[in-house]
């Protein structure tokens, strides 16, 4: 039988191929993997610490499940002050407590404190899962009528390859990623047997599956990787430098969510306005037509930023113009005072400059997606009785939105990119976070290597997105 997916033939397995050293090997590692979890992982762990500094600050934490914050807290010194010391306390877990599965259980049972813990959680859960998609494809290979399912290779291959390092992050959480504290434990905090057992299986897993990459012509590695390489950079140096990575996150965590509405906002509106000035730019109206022409003309040779400050600065004053002369007409003084008074928030200004400019050069894209339809098309749609608008709507467009498409998309990674220059106009957005906290404690670097590594996370996010859109919609011409 052929995998179209991967295209290479799968076949019932011998029993030979049964025995094969990469399928033993995988399937070997994901039952050990879940039979460690059986066993105590983290027979220790941190109860509480106590900080001292040399100002006489003194900061103790009490830990109910996972020790937390106590990287940052001695990481960060108060004011003139210098670290003096630390000293924690450690308590033993019992025995199923201390399993893999018991810390799993403790996790997802911990109630409010959850959301410090999921981290863990996470790290903890990665290589069961990867054990049991080894076990699906393994058990699909061995008594499946189709054999090998080369099409889940990838996906078993990745998860396993994972498997490994999410342990060890899942270890590191046991002294907050501080290496000192694992220093002050004095052993204590050292993994218990299933741990290692588990570290075993997933070397195990990860050799089977890496060695059965050949079955299949798709690649273990993709552009995704990159998404989840650089988040992955990110949340290690929140974890292993929580000051001042950490503090910097958390102070421009929420320009992240401002600038994410800005730039849905203007999109959505983008997208209007480019088809109605896509249509303009197509139009045998000679008077919409040269309108259309105009705004895209002077609007795509004005820069972006020159914009947005015309908005922000001029345009009150235009108003403010136009409003006096409307106060001169009697019954056009109530609008004119509307016209007066008039003020753009900051928001209603940025989403209104982005919306200007990129509606512009959208407009010129779905011109010549318009364009490209064979005027047939057309044709074929008004001799079949339909007016000019229903042949647009349900003959025209729909073929011009896959080949508009690609180009919209790179539009948006953009305005991703160019929605920074919001913060000239007072927007919280995350540029402007970062430049608050840099202002504040004038930690350059560190803090525009965090605001690059989020809008990285964005952009490659988006073009991901965008791309597998793309592919799902493309057709052969």
């Amino acid at each position: 039988m052929l995998d179209e997916a991967s295209g290479l033939t799968e076949h019932r397995l011998t029993d030979r191929e049964r025995r094969d050293w990469r399928l033993v090997s995988a399937a070997l590692g994901a039952i050990l993997m879940l039979l460690a979890y059986l066993l105590p992982f983290f027979g220790q762990r941190i109860a509480s610490a106590t900080t001292t500094f040399s100002g006489g600050t003194v900061t103790r934490l009490d830990f109910a499940v996972l020790v937390y914050e106590q990287h940052f807290t001695q990481a960060k010194h108060p004011i003139n002050e210098e670290l003096v010391s630390v000293e924690i306390t450690t308590t033993p877990v019992a025995v199923l407590a201390g399993s893999g599965y018991g810390w799993i259980g403790r996790l997802i049972a911990s109630g409010n404190e959850f959301v410090h813990h999921v981290s863990l959680l996470l790290t903890l859960a990665l290589p069961l899962l990867g054990a049991v998609a080894v076990l699906v494809l393994v058990g699909r290979s061995w008594w499946g009528a189709a054999g090998l399912p080369a099409a889940l290779i990838p996906m078993s291959a990745r998860l396993a390859l994972l498997s490994v390092p999410s342990l060890l992050l899942a270890w590191f959480h046991q002294f907050d990623f501080s290496f000192a504290l694992l220093q002050l434990s004095s052993g204590a905090l050292l993994p218990a047997p299933g741990f290692w057992v588990a570290l075993a299986a997933g070397a195990l897993m990860a050799a089977g599956m890496f060695a059965l990459r050949t079955e299949t012509r798709r690649e273990l590695v993709n552009w995704w990787a990159l998404v989840f390489a650089v988040a992955l950079v990110a949340w290690l140096l929140v974890r292993f430098r929580p000051y001042p990575f950490r503090e910097i996150w958390l102070f421009i965590s929420d320009g992240i969510v401002v600038t994410l509405r800005i730039v849905v906002t203007s999109f959505g509106l983008i997208l209007l306005v480019s088809l109605l000035g896509g249509l303009g730019r197509i139009s045998h109206n000679r008077i919409i037509y040269g309108i259309s022409s105009l705004y895209v003309e002077l609007i795509r040779g004005i820069p972006l930023l020159v914009q947005l400050l015309f908005i922000w600065f001029a345009l009150p004053q235009v108003f403010k113009g136009l409003g006096e002369l409307l106060l001169q007409i009697s019954f056009l003084q109530g609008t004119g005072q509307w016209l007066v008074d008039l003020r753009l928030n900051p928001f209603t200004a940025a989403v209104v400059g982005l919306t200007v400019c990129y509606g512009a050069y959208g407009a010129e894209i779905f011109r010549a997606g318009i364009s490209s339809i064979h005027r047939g098309q057309m044709e074929a749609a008004r001799s079949l009785g339909m007016s000019y608008v229903q042949a647009m709507r349900y003959v025209i467009l729909p073929q011009a939105v896959r080949v508009i498409l690609p180009p919209i998309g790179n539009e948006f990674v953009a305005l991703l990119k160019d929605s920074s220059l919001v913060s000239v106009l007072a927007v919280s957005d995350l540029t402007r976070r970062g430049r608050e906290y840099m202002s504040r404690t004038f930690l350059s670097f560190d803090t525009w290597i965090m605001v690059a590594l989020c809008y990285l996370v964005l952009t490659l996010f988006s073009s991901r997105a965008v791309e597998f859109i793309e592919s799902k919609t493309r057709f052969e011409r």
